[in-house]
């Protein structure tokens, strides 16, 4: 058996390789966003222009928006059913699967975005990434980071723990647990279908994207309350992920201009985002109908504390059941937190 699938491994690498020098090696890619949405262009859209550019076009990459090839939260069955090639993906949507992900996509109540970048490629993030990753037979490579999202978009005034007993409140992964043990009342509904569902006031509130993503869409003028900061979902990051053995068939040098065209979508798409993070709030706190209420630290340090009672859950589940990924991504993903909130005071941070 070990022989057989080393000879389909080489053949396909062989293929591989004569395609990349034909200039004819298209993947197919799917995607949680709709097509044209604006994470569409910055991510997906933005990964597949570079890519052709930095390979000369030997590598073409071909994007489909959310439900063509998979549903939002499939991009990973997708990939490995054979559904897609690749897949632009958020990790924190595989938590019920594998809880061990939502290190990679986002924790709720840990990092905020300038640690977790850093976390990622200097304290050994990115590393275990990989090797988490190529024990379920798939490479991901660290391709999107965004800021902290909103909050909540919300009928009704939420700042202190008390506001969010009962809180019918839309959201996703982890956070669901978490929402659940501080009391609020969370649902689980697909990204395209928020706005209506916020529209009609069948919840109170949802999180859904950062305060420019959310603007955009449209949020702030069917909820009053624009409630911040977005400790649910404090740094999230995307990957372009893929079989093993489509990553391993790749020339080194294609493999290296992959990661180089992913690195540039990382620091443009995330300059481009927190920018425009600051305008859309300034834009909610100018105009007539929107408020902007800051949470209480009483509900922070609640979900900081839930967060931390997820992951230790989930730990113990998952070595139950001969996983060490949870363990390991937690160790090495909270001391850096620690040693970065201890230690970060000589960073200027520009905030009133």
């Amino acid at each position: 058996m070990r022989g057989t699938r080393a000879v389909l491994v080489a053949a396909f690498a062989l293929a591989m390789a004569v395609a990349t020098q034909a200039g004819a090696a298209e993947f197919r890619m799917t995607t949680f966003e709709p097509e044209g949405t604006l994470y569409w262009k910055l991510f997906p859209l933005a990964l597949t222009d570079k890519v052709k550019l930095v390979t000369d076009g030997k590598v073409t990459i071909r994007p489909f928006g959310s439900g063509v090839l998979a549903g939002i939260f499939e991009g990973h069955k997708a990939v490995r059913d054979k559904r897609a090639d690749m897949a632009f993906h958020y990790p924190a949507f595989e938590v019920n699967e594998s809880p061990a992900a939502a290190f990679i996509g986002d924790v709720p109540g840990g990092m905020g975005s300038d640690a977790k970048v850093l976390w990622l490629l200097e304290g050994g993030g990115y590393d275990l990434w990989k090797e988490y990753r190529a024990s379920q037979g798939l490479h991901g490579v660290f391709c999107g980071l965004i800021g902290s999202e909103i909050f909540a978009h919300s009928h009704k005034r939420v700042q202190k723990l008390a506001d969010l007993k009962g809180y019918r409140y839309r959201t996703a992964g982890a956070n669901t647990w978490v929402m659940k043990r501080i009391g609020a009342a969370p649902t689980l509904v697909p990204g395209p279908e928020v706005f209506p569902l916020l529209e009609r006031k069948g919840i109170d509130g949802a999180e859904y994207l950062d305060p420019y993503g959310n603007h955009q869409l449209g949020f702030q003028k069917v909820a009053k309350y624009v409630v911040y900061p977005g400790i649910h979902a404090p740094g999230g990051s995307y990957e372009l992920l893929m079989r093993k053995e489509t990553w391993d068939a790749f020339p080194e040098d294609v493999k290296a201009k992959i990661q180089l065209a992913c690195d540039s979508v990382v620091l443009r798409a995330y300059a481009g985002l927190q920018a425009n993070n600051a305008r859309a709030m300034k834009s909610m706190d100018e105009n007539k109908f929107n408020e902007l209420v800051e949470l209480d630290r009483e509900v922070l340090a609640a979900m900081r504390k839930a967060g931390r009672e997820w992951v230790a859950e989930k730990i113990k589940e998952e070595k139950g059941k001969g996983s060490p990924w949870m363990e390991r991504f937690a160790k090495s993903y909270y001391d850096f937190l620690e040693t970065w909130t201890k230690y970060s005071s000589f960073q200027v941070i520009d905030r009133k």
